[in-house]
């Protein structure tokens, strides 16, 4: 049941990410970052040096995009090897040819017209911007839930990150392959698609977070007080959470000390806090965010595998 729901995953993200590419980003003269982006500043820059066919520019797009992706998996087998390599074949070899089948189709793409008090009009953009960036984090989120990868910039930043900045982290050099695939759009376009990229990219990454993650936020807290017992009870008692007991050493005090260790709620930390306040004056408490927490009490340990 699990694989079968990985596969409809990945084949509900792929279909996704087409439309929204072939009925929204290209038809407002948008871009973003990745392949996707890299395929439309090369679309752009071959249909302003060269004369093409209607026929040609129409396909453009997907055969520009079905290249690089196989400039990607190479490098992938190259420098990765065959394991990330497979993670991304399906899309290397499926995916374009989605963007093919939507070409084709022709279906009426997603414009927003505006006419102006003077009788004039324009596309409005943002709309579409945020739509796409929606629509592109759904559907990134799908592709990484079913444990396969996107095979864009991801996988270009792997292969930076491994073979040439491993003093970096893998999350600043994939902002640095993106920020550079973004800001090559203004090769062909104007600043203002390159702004409008950069707040799709941001929509993008926080909905992809929530595909994968979920809304159900945790914090964990920890705890420095001399009353560890009561607050233990109150917390297994009452807010229902588990406890660690960790000793430590104050260095300013320079007694012994013991931490408590908790995973909860936003709310419930509250909670935890204002009890702890009415019992010590002098207690400590430090809160720090969780995206998402897997364990008893939590979200199943076997779930959202992405590896």
């Amino acid at each position: 049941m699990f694989r079968n729901k990985r596969y409809i995953f990945l084949i509900m993200g792929n279909i996704i990410s087409a439309y929204a590419i072939i009925y929204i980003l290209r038809p407002n003269g948008l871009m973003t970052g990745g392949i996707t982006g890299l395929s439309r500043v090369i679309e752009n820059v071959f249909k302003d040096i060269f004369v093409l066919s209607p026929i040609l520019k129409q396909y453009l797009f997907s055969i520009v995009y079905y290249v690089i992706a196989l400039i990607v998996l190479g490098a992938a087998y190259l420098f990765l090897g065959k394991t990330d390599a497979f993670k991304i074949l399906f899309l290397t070899m499926v995916y374009p040819l989605l963007l093919f089948v939507f070409t084709f189709l022709d279906l009426e793409p997603i414009v927003i017209p505006v006419i102006t008090s003077t009788s004039g009009h324009f596309n409005d953009i943002l709309v579409p911007a945020i739509s796409f960036g929606f629509l592109s984090g759904i559907s990134t989120g799908l592709i990484l839930r079913s444990k396969y990868t996107t095979g864009g910039s991801d996988t270009i930043a792997k292969i930076i990150y491994r073979k040439l900045l491993p003093f970096l982290t893998f999350s600043q050099v994939l902002l640095i392959v993106d920020g550079i695939i973004i800001f090559l759009g203004l090769i062909v376009f104007d600043f203002r698609i390159v702004f409008y990229a950069i707040i799709t990219k941001y929509i993008s990454m926080k909905t992809i977070d929530l595909v994968v993650l979920g809304i159900n936020r945790r914090v964990k807290m920890e705890i420095i007080s001399s009353k560890v017992e009561e607050i233990v009870i109150y917390i297994q008692n009452s807010i229902h959470r588990g406890v660690t007991i960790v000793d430590t050493f104050g260095s300013y005090s320079k007694t012994k000390l013991q931490q408590l260790v908790t995973l909860c709620t936003p709310r419930e930390s509250l909670k935890i806090k204002n009890f702890i306040a009415s019992i010590d004056d002098n207690a400590f408490v430090y809160i720090v965010p969780s995206s998402t927490v897997w364990g008893k009490g939590f979200r199943n340990i076997h779930q959202d595998e992405l590896s």
